[in-house]
């Protein structure tokens, strides 16, 4: 057996770990800052965007404000 195939079966757990990983960040909110930097990065090129701590305040104010209670 070549050292290749045994590193196979570890690296599909290894694939699927990261995909877990990834789907529970983006469930629980917490990839948010990474998307808001990517989007930043992109829409605002040269401007410092703001800190990880700026942006939850900003968030929870937003949700604060913007309370929905129901279908309309």
């Amino acid at each position: 057996m070549s050292p290749g195939r045994s590193d196979r079966p570890l690296g599909r757990v290894h694939a699927a770990l990261l995909s877990a990983r990834t789907l529970w960040r983006d469930f629980t909110g917490e990839s948010a800052y990474d998307r808001y930097l990517l989007r930043h990065s992109l829409e605002h090129p040269g401007h410092e965007p703001m800190s990880e701590r700026q942006f939850w305040r900003a968030r929870v104010d937003f949700d604060e404000e913007n309370v929905s209670s129901g279908c309309c």
